[in-house]
C-alpha cells in the first residue's frame, strides 16, 4: 500500500522535499516519507503511469468469492 501512496504523492505534489519525520513513535510517517522519497525525481506523469500499472496488476489477483457456485 505504501507504493500506491508514494505514487499518489509524487503525481500530485512532485518529488518529496519535506524533512523526514523524526518522532520516535511516528513509524507510519517515516515509512510513508521513505516510500515517497525513494521515487526521487520521477516525473508526475511517470508516477501516474506507474500508479495505474500497479492498480491493474493488483486487480488481476483473484479475490475471495462470497458465494461458491455449485
Amino acid at each position: 500500500m505504501l507504493m500506491f501512496y508514494s505514487y499518489y504523492k509524487q503525481a500530485t505534489m512532485g518529488p518529496c522535499h519535506f524533512p523526514r519525520p523524526t518522532g520516535f513513535w511516528d513509524t507510519g510517517g517515516k515509512a510513508k516519507w521513505d516510500a515517497w522519497s525513494s521515487l526521487g525525481n520521477m516525473t508526475k506523469e511517470e508516477a501516474m503511469k506507474s500508479y495505474i500499472e500497479h492498480i491493474q496488476l493488483v486487480s488481476c489477483f483473484p479475490t475471495k468469492q462470497k458465494h461458491r457456485l455449485q
